[in-house]
């Protein structure tokens, strides 16, 4: 084999050592957290799951985006493989966690989308508002709003309120403790989130679920509300895309993986 021809098998293998995806721990505010890297190229689509939820949720959507471009996803600290921290699961300290883990993988600086399911698209919010150098487009999936509950109380009596809420307190015994952690820190993420304002004109896709059980008229009216909220959110933001579906329930990603698939790629289109 002539040099020239052993040097370019060589540099083959090394760009397709790069590609296969890379499962490492990092160390993030003293605790080990979870990550996956594959892929490469610009911008780096940065996948944020939802509350209580590990990278896998995103497995099939961040294994077809890596094979045009850069992915990361991780675990949050006490979720998944991640170390549980005793650091309250604030906006501000996912959000600090989230930007030092980027800075440890090297991308700070480089043009990055978000792709944020639920809780996960308040991160991806907080983080825009935070830190929106960097930040070339959203794709929010099925991502609730910081009036939802508030919306839904007012369908409530307040007899109704305490049997929810001591429901609620019951079965968050039975759930892991970083999962416990985050949805103790809710009602604080919907507080900040009305706080400020999205003010940007960076592409953004909001992706929603319409599926609903024809037979609760609660679940009926979780949905009409919900769906003005995300058009009240629209006409604050209006370069917002809507992407409705009616076959997926709030995991779109697991549910129509190519909806999501769809939406990331022509956000990268929009972006370069």
């Amino acid at each position: 084999m002539k040099p020239i021809e052993f040097l370019f098998l060589v540099l083959i293998l090394f760009c397709s050592c790069r590609k296969e995806p890379n499962y490492h721990y990092l160390e993030i505010q003293n605790r080990q957290q979870y990550v996956l890297t594959a892929g490469e190229g610009e911008p780096v689509v940065v996948f944020l799951n939802g509350g209580g939820s590990d990278l896998k949720d995103f497995n099939e959507v961040q294994n077809e985006i890596s094979k045009i471009t850069k992915t990361i996803s991780y675990d949050r600290l006490g979720i998944g493989k991640s170390e549980l921290t005793d650091s309250p699961r604030t906006l501000e300290n996912v959000t600090e966690e989230l930007r030092e883990l980027l800075e440890k993988e090297g991308i700070i600086d480089i043009p990055m989308i978000f792709v944020g399911h639920s809780m996960g698209g308040y991160v991806a919010r907080y983080f825009l508002y935070t830190y929106p150098k960097n930040v070339a487009g959203l794709v929010l999936i099925d991502p609730g709003s910081e009036f939802l509950e508030q919306e839904l109380r007012k369908l409530q009596t307040q007899e109704e309120i305490i049997i929810a809420d001591s429901t609620l307190n019951a079965q968050l015994k039975l759930i892991p403790k970083g999962f416990q952690m985050e949805i103790k820190a809710y009602p604080e993420h919907d507080s900040i989130l009305k706080t400020f304002s999205i003010n940007t004109d960076i592409p953004i896709t909001l992706l929603e679920s319409n599926k609903v059980d024809e037979n609760d008229p609660f679940e009926v009216k979780l949905i009409e509300i919900q769906k003005k909220l995300y058009r009240d959110f629209q006409r604050l933001v209006p370069q917002t895309k809507i992407i409705s579906t009616e076959k997926s329930g709030h995991f779109i990603q697991k549910d129509e993986p190519n909806l999501v698939i769809d939406a990331i790629q022509e956000m990268l289109v929009k972006v370069q």
